[in-house]
């Protein structure tokens, strides 16, 4: 027999639940108050230039003219399809980003299970390790200059004067150049994924490593088969954050080469600066960085497959 509700009844049933979502309202709303702040800046200064980024990339963007003209993806094709100097900035920062992000990560983790140990000037090592970070690009840039200089830099001093070596052309020569670059970079940045490895790994119970240890294990063993499966999370957060990092490369090889030589160093934040600011297509630089923006998203996705896969194993 099928039941019926009469009008008071649903009136009843609705009244109920307006008094209930009012109460939960009453109850969250200062949490909602909390984050508003928040919540205007980031739409404020990142969904808004986001979505004008995007539209901007539709359009034959000029900067003084009043109205603009829309190409619709006429920017991407061109990009994609006639632009042989994008695929060359963008082999160039790729070729950098994977090049920084491993030595950075792997360096970073060998170093943060050093200085995890207890020793004698741990935390000393620990300052000096970390200080390079606090410089701004550009002072690490010059002090990069000084020491990759051909003729008077100290790199080329020791091959060249002390060892009798070739004088080579860091700076100078195709081959040289990206991993110069890389090289300063994870000298000067390679710090805060330290850190950050060291937040981990102190997470790590002492009882793991002791009780494998009374098991036979080496040390070799016992990070291959305890530390890293358990700072996978932690992994997983540094890889990510070097390669988005990486990818947006822009004052270390402005300062250091200006590109050079040719184009063999020439990043693709550098081409859409030049394109916005010395050419002012805005339309076609706002097309660079939409496609820069989702070839970093497919590729931390892929990061994010891969290293949860190996963590669940």
């Amino acid at each position: 027999m099928a039941v019926t509700f009469s009008d008071d009844s649903e009136k009843f049933v609705n009244s109920g639940r307006a008094e209930q979502f009012r109460r939960r309202w009453r109850k969250e709303s200062p949490n909602y108050l909390f984050i508003l702040p928040h919540l205007l800046l980031f739409s404020l200064f990142l969904l808004y230039p986001i979505f004008s980024g995007l539209r901007i990339s539709m359009f034959d963007w000029r900067i003084m003219a009043k109205e603009q003209t829309p190409v619709g993806l006429n920017n991407y094709i061109a990009l994609l399809t006639k632009d042989p100097l994008f695929w060359k900035v963008l082999r160039n920062t790729g070729y950098f980003a994977i090049m920084t992000a491993t030595i950075n990560t792997v360096l970073a983790l060998l170093t943060a299970v050093a200085l995890k140990q207890n020793f004698r000037g741990r935390d000393i090592l620990r300052v000096l390790f970390y200080t390079p970070v606090i410089l701004s690009v550009s002072v690490a840039g010059i002090i990069a200059l000084r020491v990759f200089d051909p003729q008077r830099g100290m790199l080329n001093y020791f091959i060249t004067d002390v060892f009798n070596g070739p004088r080579i052309q860091w700076l100078g020569s195709a081959t040289t150049v990206i991993p110069a670059i890389s090289l300063t970079t994870v000298w000067w940045s390679f710090g805060f994924p330290m850190l950050v490895f060291l937040a981990g790994l102190q997470n790590i119970p002492e009882s793991i490593y002791e009780a494998a240890k009374i098991d036979g294990a080496g040390p070799v063993q016992t990070f291959f088969e305890i530390t890293l499966p358990l700072i996978t999370p932690t992994t997983l957060f540094v890889v990510v954050t070097q390669f988005i990092a990486h990818m947006q490369v822009f004052g270390q090889p402005l300062l250091m080469t200006a590109g050079g030589p040719g184009h063999e160093s020439r990043t693709v934040l550098m081409y859409l600066y030049q394109t916005a600011w010395t050419y002012f297509r805005f339309g076609y630089a706002s097309a660079i960085a939409v496609l820069l923006a989702l070839i970093m998203i497919v590729v931390t996705l892929i990061q994010f497959r891969l290293l949860r896969s190996r963590g669940e194993v």
